[in-house]
């Protein structure tokens, strides 16, 4: 089971590439393409990151949708069209397409985040501001843990 933790700062350069935290590159040596399998978040300025099974487990979920659905439809075109499988060099490093430099605002620095089963990558700056907005859920966010961990 992949699960990413910790969070990490890597420069960027002017063609998009960073380096995949060494960590999180270990999380992905057991699947079965060292790829990962970036997407934009439709409403907030950051990416989404999947290790390739990972994200094809994930994908999963949405084609057990009714193939007609508006629910598949919708999420057929915000996350499996939008999908980018990005490889991972020799230098450990991915190419971020400029759509999605330009969606997470990243400048000259990419934060990686672990989410567990999956990462974001953000501009530090706006992660770090996102932190102080989130703060304040922090109790309710754990009691909601605990009541899904006795359903």
């Amino acid at each position: 089971m992949t699960t990413f933790l910790a969070s990490y700062t890597n420069g960027i350069d002017k063609k998009g590439r960073v380096s995949v935290p060494a960590s999180f590159r270990a999380e992905l040596a057991n699947q079965s393409r060292q790829v990962i399998v970036v997407f934009a978040s439709p409403d907030e300025p950051f990416l989404y990151a999947w290790g390739y099974d990972d994200f094809l487990k994930f994908a999963e979920g949405i084609k057990k949708l009714p193939p007609m659905s508006k629910e598949r439809q919708r999420l057929g075109r915000s996350i499996l069209a939008a999908a980018r499988p990005l490889p991972i060099d020799g230098d450990g490093r991915i190419v971020v397409p400029e759509h999605f430099v330009g969606k997470a605002e990243l400048n000259s620095k990419a934060m990686f985040a672990g989410q567990g089963d999956y990462f974001t990558i953000w501009n530090p700056e706006t992660y770090e501001s996102q932190l102080g907005d989130d703060l304040p859920y922090y109790e309710q966010d754990l009691e909601a843990l605990t009541a899904w961990e006795l359903e």
